[in-house]
């Protein structure tokens, strides 16, 4: 069966698909980010010395996650209307992949790539939260447009049933020659306890406040 490969154009959230083009919709569900709600306090007197301890958690600026289901069909038509249709389920597979650029990505020349040059072009440097101590699970198997990439040691993912795999083109040098994948599994165990289709993590500019577009990609068996 032919696989298709096609590219939906926006910041978050996938909808359904059509050919090998920019999606003509999508819903975007939810989207939120961590905050503390509470500030730690303490009432004391002149004279006295208290011992703290203190625990909290603090938002990451250098990555964002995608989440949710996927549908499709694969079509037999001129544009519009449809002259024969077949139903796609994600329990037939496939994959979710998203560029930080809406052009330059080589798909005919993709490889693993490594959690330095993400590092070095996307501006995480040595903190906490970079590529390095990001990137560190046991390993990394997808089927991106015809070409198998395994790989130990450079991919992460949310949930037991997904993991994201960071993949390149060519020279790195750019965001545009990075593209971050997972696959499509019929109902996997997400993040928050639900189930879905699939759970992607992506990096961000390391500027807190700053944003970044992600163009994504299907591809369904």
């Amino acid at each position: 069966m032919n696989k298709t490969l096609v590219m939906l154009a926006l910041v978050i959230g996938i909808g359904l698909l059509a050919a090998i083009q920019p999606a003509g919709g999508w819903t975007v569900v939810s989207s939120g980010n961590y905050t503390n709600t509470a500030n730690a306090n303490v009432t004391t007197v002149g004279g006295n010395v208290t011992n703290m301890n203190f625990n909290s958690n603090i938002s990451t600026n250098k990555w964002a996650g995608f989440w949710g289901n996927v549908s499709g069909k694969t079509v037999l038509s001129p544009g519009t209307a449809m002259f024969y249709t077949w139903t796609w389920t994600p329990t037939s597979g496939g994959d979710v992949c998203a560029v930080a650029s809406p052009t330059g990505f080589n798909w005919a020349a993709i490889a693993i790539t490594t959690a330095t040059a993400i590092n070095s072009v996307f501006g995480h440097g040595a903190a906490t939260d970079n590529a390095t101590n990001t990137l560190n699970d046991a390993t990394c198997s997808v089927n991106v447009a015809g070409t198998s990439v395994t790989s130990t040691g450079n991919y992460t993912g949310g949930g037991t049933a997904f993991q994201t795999c960071a993949i390149q083109d060519g020279a790195a040098t750019a965001k545009s020659d990075f593209a971050f994948c997972v696959n499509i599994t019929g109902a996997g165990n997400l993040f928050n306890g639900q189930t879905g289709n699939y759970e992607l993590l992506v990096p961000t500019n390391k500027t807190l406040g700053s944003t970044e577009t992600y163009y994504f990609w299907l591809e369904l068996r």
